[in-house]
């Protein structure tokens, strides 16, 4: 019995499997099936279809709503970066334009000093002629101070060669600046001269190219703003976003149960609407609910014959307890009727002795009457 009991439940656990796999393939058969309804003539789904067709319209939204909010952050954060990013490349050029100012403006005095500058820059170097009259002044006052005291004058003149020498790199570059901004920078002779204009032209171009690339980041910023506004999401976004991924996971578990509905319907009728001109994604899933269908049966047969078989032997067992009953009742009637037989047997000798004594009390009687 105990081995019959095991064997019910193995098989009853393999035939739960058997029908969670099946409700899978009537799933799997209702998601391909929902794709080729039109081309399925079989009247008993329309109802089961047109079902599904809602919330498979309301799940496509949902998920749309989602992808365009996902969309909308990730512009929003890309763009933030790439700012970030352009911003950081115009400061670097920022700091290499202002090294190629001080060059052109150092190549200028110096070209100047060999008398090649062209007369019309020559107000360009200002600078330089202001930086060489305070320089010369100051030199002359070091002067004074060397014949007074000539070791402190030593620490003085070092400490305004340094100063100088910052100074210096302020005169480079406001004379570049004005070179430039003359619009004659081109007529600074030599090749040193070209190769500083050429990459300060090039640093101009891609200065203005960072920002057309912002404005580009920030126009895209602003509609993916607006279109977390128009989503109900703008400054909520993360509540926005489990929001529609509960609608999801809902939305989602309800699909699940009426692909199942109507795939499960589908399946009662393949022999009405399947033919040899169906998609073989369709005939592939009807094979195998048709298979898994008979699967189930035989396991169903073999369950109920196991079934049978377990109540054939409780059956038995009882039997075999009535038939102890039975024997026990039997042997207690056996007993019972011996003591009946021995019971008899002394009724049987009372009822005797009665008898014999009636019968001489019947002699003595007659022999009363003959003496009278």
């Amino acid at each position: 019995m105990a081995n019959l009991n095991a064997e019910i439940d193995n098989l009853k656990d393999d035939l739960d499997r058997a029908c969670s796999e099946l409700n899978k393939m009537y799933v799997e058969l209702g998601e391909v099936a929902f794709k080729w309804h039109q081309a399925i003539n079989y009247a008993p789904s329309q109802a089961s279809y047109d079902e599904l067709s809602v919330v498979v319209a309301q799940k496509r939204e949902i998920d749309e709503k989602q992808e365009a909010l996902k969309l909308s952050l990730s512009e929003m954060s890309q763009g933030d970066k790439n700012i970030e990013k352009t911003k950081l490349n115009m400061k670097e050029l920022d700091e290499r334009y202002k090294v190629l100012i001080s060059s052109l403006g150092a190549v200028a005095i110096e070209i100047d000093g060999a008398g090649n500058l062209p007369q019309r820059l020559s107000k360009c170097l200002q600078p330089m002629r202001d930086y060489e009259i305070k320089l010369k002044a100051k030199e002359q006052k070091l002067e004074k101070a060397r014949s007074k005291n000539r070791v402190l004058s030593e620490k003085m003149a070092q400490k305004a060669y340094d100063k100088q020498l910052k100074l210096l790199d302020e005169v480079f570059a406001k004379t570049g600046a004005k070179i430039y901004e003359s619009g004659n920078f081109r007529e600074v002779p030599g090749e040193r001269a070209k190769v500083i204009l050429d990459e300060m032209e090039q640093i101009r171009f891609a200065k203005k190219n960072y920002k057309n690339e912002i404005l580009d980041h920030k126009s895209m910023m602003d509609n993916a703003q607006d279109n977390l506004a128009s989503l109900g999401a703008l400054g909520e976004e993360n509540r926005k976003l489990r929001e529609l991924r509960n609608q999801q996971a809902k939305l989602a578990d309800t699909l699940s149960i009426l692909y199942g509905k109507y795939g499960q319907v589908l399946s009662e009728g393949i022999p009405y609407w399947m033919d040899n001109q169906a998609p073989e994604q369709l005939k592939n899933c009807c094979n195998l609910i048709i298979g898994q269908t008979k699967r189930i049966a035989t396991q169903n047969l073999n369950l109920t014959n196991l079934l049978m078989e377990k109540d054939i032997e409780i059956h038995n067992r009882q039997l075999s307890q009535l038939s102890e009953q039975m024997n026990h009742l039997n042997s207690q009637i056996q007993a019972i009727e011996n003591q009946k037989a021995e019971l008899q047997q002394k009724v049987d000798c009372e009822l005797k002795a009665i008898s014999d004594l009636r019968m001489e009390q019947s002699l003595l009687t007659q022999q009363a009457t003959q003496y009278e």
